[in-house]
């Protein structure tokens, strides 16, 4: 029996904050109230201690409302006395614990279930094999030497069959690859070592650090400083090194008949756990495809996002319009409260020889991948999402003209859209190249995610295999009947399509598990308000303050002459900024071209009573006013000049703005630097962010034209300010505020 096996009993568990391992813990906890300690393993993070995560995510979790219900008060006592923290981590050296606790828990473990893992189907090589091979060795080398020789349960996957085709056994790993290549492990991890090496030391030679020194330039712009570029360099080094690890892991490992670089690993780990688990009795289990529980702790409970849930949603998001797939192969999901039972069931045992149970699906209670697609889609038909401006969104219908067409159509899309992408990058800046770059980068990313979908997810729907469940349904019926009520893992009894319609797919949708987010503490000056100047704080624009500047100048009976020439310049600067802002401003202020810079000063401090103040929006006003109460740092950022900018200094922390170049006392009528607009608005606050530590994720941005969008688009709270009819249609698209403010 269960509950007898474990009475008095010690369990070490690893990857408990996890989504398996918070499950397990909510059932160790309900249903084995005579179990002596469940040890748990668990990482600090930056902000929190081991303790701390436990308490404050682990517990908190919806997973645990029946529990806690169940004890009332007493709830935080118990979980405490059953649970021991141990602060660790499965990758450091002696799992990262002092000597104390590794003879506390080689005197007293029984069980260790080991389920801490990467499960990043694309990770680097060196994280694959560091967190699925040598961490997974180093505990067992570990438990090898403690005292009860604890049963060591090895968490992989039933995907490590990789491309082998009919029933795949409940059989330890054959001595070759899925392919039929032979495998020694030790030799294969010797040689995936010295691919990472050689990796590192290329992303150092001389050539490719003078391509990514001029990448980190070129992004940076002409607002880097040196030290930024340093820090974009290694940053950029670092994703290079990244990218070609994703590479070399991937290559390896189709190389070998796996799918990817997580089954290749996980299938090394099994190899070596077989050969160096020494006198300890071992049992490796492989899930399926884990998803949402289908009873406990209660029907859909999910954490996280599961290896399906991302497609799902892309099509329902209308992403997907297509997907590779085979409409009649099986997609193997189990719940994940049939996972937990069913290692809790092999954990009650003590085998002689290793064995292997898989839990899965396909053999008993079969879910093809057209009734998978059906059920989802007439979900969303019934329940869309909705876009940002609340529209529904209807997901596409599917024809499944394979593999293979799929990613040529994706492919030829992308060769089109990077066609597109050359031309409008060679337009010149401003709020037509603006909007077709966002419209094209908009499809590229679609495109793209659909392609990345199609490779990384796309051999799981078109496999030939089925995982045999003879162990674990042998298991499931030796148990007592009364247990079998308790720990149900009998996958026959599984309704899928009252699980995904009921259960599953609401609970992607409306998350109810999710905790609320604390409010994070702002640090002073974290937190900036960006506020662009002309139509958004004033309501004037750089023409209108040329022509009240140049007015002062001119005897009052030839002011009307003066106007009356400049007046027809106007059509051509109207349709010049229409085109490009960036192009507008370096024509129009040749028009300082001559000016005497201590007399264009004077006058720009006289504008601020003379012309300013009256234009001023008092709305604008308050809200300035509001962000100063709260701390934060106000900025003015324009494409205005600076000495026009001068007198409202006191209105603001810091004023970024544009500047004309001298020379014998005036102005050159040239821009110092690129103008303040467009993208080189975006770079110049991103370059500032950088240097006074401000989050522009927590900021707030107030624009009024298009050419505001790249700043609007750069900070995580957005305000548009009575905008123009294209900055309107991007606000509406993109759910942002917007305001209308008033003289």
């Amino acid at each position: 029996m269960l509950k007898e096996a474990y009475k008095d009993k010690n369990i070490l568990l690893t990857g408990g904050t996890g989504f398996l391992g918070t499950a397990m813990v909510e059932k160790i906890l309900r249903s084995m109230p005579d179990l002596g300690k469940l040890y748990l393993l668990v990482r600090a993070s930056d902000k929190k201690s081991a303790g701390e995560r436990f308490e404050e995510d682990m517990l908190a979790s919806a997973a645990f409302a029946n529990l806690r219900e169940e004890k009332g008060e007493s709830f935080e006592e118990y979980a405490k006395e059953k649970v021991r923290i141990l602060e660790g981590d499965v990758h450091a050296d002696f799992l990262g614990l002092g000597e104390s606790e590794l003879s506390e828990l080689s005197e007293n473990v029984d069980v260790v279930i080991h389920s801490a893992a990467s499960v990043v189907f694309d990770a680097p090589l060196d994280a694959a094999v560091g967190s699925n091979v040598r961490g997974t060795l180093g505990l067992l080398r570990l438990a090898r030497g403690w005292g009860k020789k604890p049963l060591f349960i090895h968490i992989s996957t039933a995907y490590v069959a990789g491309t082998r085709s009919g029933m795949i056994p409940e059989e330890p790993p054959l001595e070759s690859s899925p392919n039929g290549t032979y495998l020694d492990p030790e030799q294969e991890l010797v040689g995936l070592d010295s691919a990472v090496r050689e990796v590192g030391m290329s992303s150092r030679e001389r050539e490719m650090s003078i391509r990514l020194e001029a990448d980190a330039r070129r992004e940076l712009g002409m607002v880097g400083e040196e030290y930024e570029v340093a820090e974009r360099f290694e940053k950029l080094r670092k994703a290079w090194v990244r990218e070609r690890l994703v590479e070399r892991g991937t290559e390896r490992a189709k190389e070998l008949g796996w799918h990817d670089v997580y089954t290749f690993t996980k299938s090394l780990a099994e190899r070596m756990v077989l050969r160096e688990r020494g006198e300890n009795p071992l049992i490796i289990l492989r899930p399926a495809i884990i998803e949402s529980s289908y009873r406990e702790p209660y029907p859909g409970w999910i954490q996280g996002s599961r290896m399906a849930d991302p497609i799902i949603m892309a099509f329902a998001r209308g992403i997907l319009r297509e997907f590779p797939g085979d409409p009649d192969s099986l997609i193997d999901i189990v719940p994940v409260d049939h996972v937990v039972n069913a290692t809790l069931a092999v954990a009650s045992r003590r085998p002689e020889e290793p064995e292997v149970y898989h839990v899965a699906s396909g053999e008993r209670n079969p879910l093809r991948y057209r009734d998978l697609y059906d059920y989802v889609r007439g979900y969303f038909l019934e329940n869309p999402l909705r876009d940002s401006g609340g529209r529904p969104i209807y997901p596409h219908e599917w024809s499944f003209p394979g593999r293979k067409v799929v990613e040529r159509w994706l492919k030829a899309e992308i060769v089109g859209l990077k066609v597109a992408n050359a031309v409008v990058s060679r337009l010149p800046d401003g709020h037509l190249a603006t909007d077709l770059r966002g419209r094209v980068g908009r499809a590229d990313k679609r495109s793209k995610m659909s392609l990345y979908y199609s490779r990384i997810y796309g051999p799981y729907s078109t496999m030939d295999s089925t995982f045999s469940t003879k162990n674990t349904a042998r298991l499931f019926k030796e148990l007592p009947e009364a247990e079998r009520e308790e720990f149900p893992f009998d996958i026959a009894e599984v309704d899928w399509e009252g699980w995904l319609v009921e259960a599953h797919l609401p609970a992607l949708t409306t998350r109810p598990d999710r905790k609320k987010r604390r409010k994070a503490v702002e640090k002073p000056g974290e937190v900036a308000a960006i506020f662009d100047v002309d139509g958004t704080l004033i309501g004037s624009n750089v023409v209108s303050y040329y022509a009240w500047l140049r007015m002062q100048e001119i005897p009052r009976p030839l002011r009307p002459f003066w106007l009356a020439g400049f007046l027809t310049k106007i059509p051509y600067y109207w349709g010049l900024d229409k085109v490009s802002r960036t192009h507008f401003n370096r024509a129009f202020y040749k028009n300082y071209r001559g000016w005497d810079t201590e007399r264009a000063k004077h006058l720009g401090k006289a504008s601020f009573s003379g012309f300013t103040l009256e234009r001023i929006f008092p709305e604008a006003l308050a809200q300035l006013r509001s962000h100063k109460e709260k701390g934060h740092r106000v900025i003015l950022l324009s494409g205005a000049l600076d000495f026009l900018l001068e007198p409202m200094r006191d209105l603001a922390d810091d004023v970024l703005s544009a500047k004309l170049q001298e020379e014998d006392g005036e102005f050159t009528g040239e821009l110092s630097g690129a103008p303040v607009a467009g993208e080189a608005r975006a770079r110049m606050l991103a370059s500032f962010a950088r240097r006074r530590n401000v989050d522009l994720s927590k900021s707030y941005a107030y624009g009024d034209s298009i050419s505001d969008l790249p700043m609007l688009e750069a900070v995580g709270n957005p305000v548009a300010v009575n905008p123009d009819k294209r900055l309107a249609k991007a606000a509406k698209e993109n759910g942002w505020q917007v305001r209308r403010w008033k003289k």
